[in-house]
């Protein structure tokens, strides 16, 4: 136990000393990034030592046990089992070589969170500084580090830190390519979304989103090919690399973790036989899978009973309110338990990110990077809404896209004076 514990806290050692080497390199960023940590640190050893955080017992324990199992059982093989194989525990296979190497350590374990969770502070503040300028850039670094719920989902062994991380970092590269159209950023680009997908299948969508605007852009700026410009030659190649994992997927020649196959449109019956249906009917089991409490509870957190769709007509219609429920919830009307208070709270935080939004709509949308963020976002908020239909996993859920929100509201967000 001791060994244990003695590896986490090196491991915070260690972020610490990476912390004081990027706040030289950032040194605007440094009181941020020092608050950043301080907070998921104490976080973490108020959890490992006095009582456990909201959400640390129930997947963050399966996550940490199942890593446990990959080292004792493949050891350094792991990744030669199929990295789609248990896709949902990529975050326990990358865990487990760090168990095989040294030792098991939940701290440890935590202490990576820490690790990804004040990088991502720094990530969202360079995101921020591409597409606005450092004072802006500031603010979005100052709200990322004290953002209640970012907080805490950097403190659990959780996947959402992760995909924060990698999500910020593959928009990067991708707000460097459009406004330099530099090769090596369109790589920083795909391998972003592809680290962030594989821990969690859904958030390759957004690649396949940034890739049609680039097509688009593309063929738009060469009058669609009759008079091509020369300085885009190396479009010719790059267009068909493109277009090809988005048109295999929609083909049906391959499937994404949580997404599926497009073309697949089975499903479990009452019996859990795989039966064929339509897509419509595959939708509508997956939003009513969804739309459900813990061991369906009454007193649950479920979306309410009247989001769930019956047909084809009620999707289009139902949709843009889970897209809402999905966001804001729960909703004062939802309340049922004195916890629930607690996502009412962090749901009113990103009513007023959202509120910031609004209030910057006009330079958003006259700006060809911030156009290209809100339309990744909001296929991430369409998808999730079928898939989420309970506000607790919900707060975990839309934590993955608060880089995203912070930048865009950015503009409007008052200044600290400790800035």
């Amino acid at each position: 136990m001791i060994i244990q514990d003695l590896l986490g806290w090196f491991a915070l050692a260690i972020i610490i000393s990476g912390t004081l080497l990027f706040s030289k390199k950032y040194p605007h960023a440094k009181n941020f990034l020092l608050i950043a940590l301080f907070l998921r640190s104490v976080c973490v050893i108020f959890d490992h030592y006095f009582t456990p955080l909201p959400d640390s017992l129930g997947d963050a324990s399966a996550f940490e046990k199942k890593a446990y199992f990959y080292s004792e059982n493949y050891g350094l093989n792991i990744f030669t089992v199929s990295i789609f194989q248990d896709s949902s525990y990529f975050i326990s296979k990358f865990i487990s070589i760090f168990y095989t190497l040294l030792e098991r350590s939940p701290l440890l374990a935590k202490m990576l969170s820490v690790g990804f969770g004040t990088g991502s502070v720094l990530l969202i503040y360079n995101l921020a500084f591409i597409i606005w300028d450092k004072k802006i850039a500031l603010k979005a670094g100052w709200i990322a580090a004290i953002f209640p719920s970012f907080i805490l989902y950097s403190s659990l062994i959780l996947r959402e830190v992760y995909v924060v991380f990698f999500l910020t970092y593959a928009l990067i590269g991708c707000m460097k390519f459009i406004s330099k159209e530099n090769f090596i950023s369109l790589i920083q680009a795909t391998l972003g979304f592809l680290m962030a997908g594989l821990f969690h299948g859904p958030i390759f969508l957004g690649l396949f989103v940034f890739l049609s605007i680039v097509c688009l852009k593309t063929i738009k700026e060469n009058n669609f090919f009759i008079r091509f410009k020369k300085k885009n030659l190396y479009y010719i190649f790059l267009l068909p690399l493109f277009l090809i994992p988005i048109i295999s997927y929609f083909l049906g020649n391959y499937a994404i973790p949580k997404l599926g196959n497009f073309k697949d449109f089975s499903i479990k019956n009452e019996n859990n036989k795989i039966i064929s249906t339509t897509l419509e009917k595959k939708i509508i089991w997956k939003i009513n899978k969804a739309t459900r409490a813990s061991n369906d509870n009454p007193l649950g957190a479920s979306f309410p009973k009247w989001t769930i769709p019956n047909d084809s007509k009620e999707i289009v219609f139902l949709v843009p309110i889970r897209m809402l429920y999905f966001l804001y919830s729960p909703f004062p009307w939802d309340i049922k338990k004195t916890i629930h208070i607690i996502g009412l709270i962090d749901a009113l935080f990103y009513v007023y990110i959202t509120y910031c939004i609004i209030r910057n709509k006009k330079k958003l949308f006259n700006n060809h990077q911030t156009i290209i963020l809100i339309a990744i976002l909001f296929s991430y908020v369409f998808i999730y809404s079928f898939g989420v239909g309970n506000f607790g996993t919900g707060i975990r859920h839309r934590i993955k896209f608060i880089g995203i929100l912070i930048v865009l509201a950015g503009q409007k967000i008052p200044k600290f004076k400790i800035t």
